[in-house]
């Protein structure tokens, strides 16, 4: 039993002599459910820990535990080998795990699933307000901030960098920490900027406004244009202004989905009580992060290119989630 995953090995042990019935017996247990995130610090750390708590309290019978991960790419893989059982994703990352392409490439198809979309992820290029650093093209022969390896931010940042045409330890010298190491090294002098793509606002970059105070530096339409050419799930998206403290206008940049998947295999009523179980909380979870208040059966959707796990659709299908019908058609050919 130690490939199976968490959720049917409890009930197995409990009802080892009606073995061919245990995926259904889980909910009659405990069930123990773990959601990926990011480091602590990280805007999906947070998700994730508001998530659990609402389906801890809401959900009988079920623990689900947020888990720090070292991020999204990570996430993934944990979850093919049934380590994790849900986690936050981008919806390339979805798309991709659930064809079985790109980074997932080795993965077992069609076993990730779609979950819930809570928010676009914005490509954030962050210096101080005092740098030299006031365009893209500046970044050339700079200190730069990348992100930590495992995550999606990281592979973001080298796609970035790989249309300005900059190469790591050529053109930029790359530090690969996670968020909030950049966010400090920023402040101390150590990195010139960092390349980071979370939802806004980001925790750290926030804390980071109140010592010192910082700019963001727009990516132009021609930038956008050769980058979305080379990497199409990109899509055009600004960071409102006001967001950050000093950053008063909008500034221009670009975003995936953002979002939850979950294993094809958690039983569909258990899926189905959680995803009620969210739908119900967002009032509460908005006091999370503002994210959250933003969520509605509009664009719970929005961004996935993998079908939805059955337990989630029963669910969109009750409330009548703009286009459901559409998306079932579309992610299922």
């Amino acid at each position: 039993m130690k490939n199976t995953p968490r959720f049917i090995r409890k009930t197995m042990m409990a009802v080892a002599a009606t073995l061919v019935i245990a995926p259904f017996a889980a909910q009659a247990a405990d069930v123990d459910i773990s959601i990926g995130s990011c480091p602590v610090g990280c805007t999906a750390y947070t998700w994730s820990a508001g998530i659990a708590d609402v389906i801890n309290r809401n959900v009988k019978g079920v623990r689900m535990t947020a888990e720090e991960t070292k991020g999204y790419v990570v996430n993934i893989k944990l979850l093919q080998k049934g380590e994790l059982e849900a986690s936050m994703a981008t919806s390339l990352s979805a798309y991709e795990a659930y064809t079985g392409t790109g980074n997932f490439k080795d993965g077992e198809k069609g076993q990730i699933m779609s979950w819930m979309a809570i928010t676009p992820v914005a490509m954030h290029v962050i210096t101080l307000a005092d740098s030299p650093v006031k365009s893209l093209a500046d970044l050339k022969g700079k200190r730069i901030g990348m992100g930590q390896p495992g995550g999606t931010s990281m592979l973001d940042a080298d796609a970035f960098m790989e249309t300005l045409g900059l190469k790591a330890d050529t053109d930029f010298k790359p530090f690969r920490v996670g968020l909030a190491n950049m966010a400090s090294m920023l402040a101390d002098g150590n990195l010139d900027a960092f390349l980071w793509n979370g939802s806004v606002p980001l925790p750290p970059v926030t804390k980071l406004t109140a010592q010192r105070d910082i700019r963001l530096i727009a990516i132009p339409d021609d930038v956008f244009k050769t980058h979305n050419a080379a990497f199409p799930p990109y899509f055009r998206l600004d960071i409102p202004g006001k967001i950050y403290k000093g950053a008063d206008e909008a500034t221009a940049s670009f975003g995936l989905a953002n979002g939850m998947v979950i294993q094809k295999k958690i039983p569909d009523e258990l899926v189905y009580n959680m995803t009620k179980a969210i739908f119900e909380n967002l009032d509460k979870l908005k006091g999370v992060h503002p994210a959250f208040g933003k969520v509605n059966k509009d664009n719970v959707l929005n961004g996935f290119g993998a079908p939805v796990h059955p337990g989630a659709l029963k669910y969109y299908r009750e409330i009548g989630v703009t286009g459901i019908e559409e998306f079932v058609k579309r992610t299922s050919k």
